[in-house]
């Protein structure tokens, strides 16, 4: 898999505790546009989801901006996690605890 077909992170505890995969806004382009069902498998099942955002302020009142994320149940604080592509658009995830 080359880099552009890959998305990993580490899962922060605010990720674990909410349920949610945060997407970096520089790999938006990886997933399907916004608010765009779409599926991801893991090793035990496939799920629809979407990319959400919400607005933040943490850069200051006078930087607002957007955070973007997948709801995702079940992960832990410090689980590295892979979603690939495959050439059909078909997304996967791989955790890693």
């Amino acid at each position: 898999m080359t880099a552009k077909n890959v998305y990993s992170r580490k899962i922060s505890q605010a990720e674990a505790q909410k349920d949610f995969i945060f997407i970096s806004k520089n790999k938006l382009s990886f997933f399907p546009s916004i608010g765009t069902d779409f599926e991801i498998s893991d090793e035990n099942i496939s799920r629809e989801v979407k990319v959400e955002s919400y607005p933040c302020t943490c850069r200051g009142p006078e930087r607002p901006h957007e955070h973007y994320f997948i709801r995702w149940k079940g992960l832990e604080a410090g689980d590295e996690i892979e979603i690939t592509k495959d050439s059909e658009n078909k997304y996967n995830l791989q955790v890693q605890h």
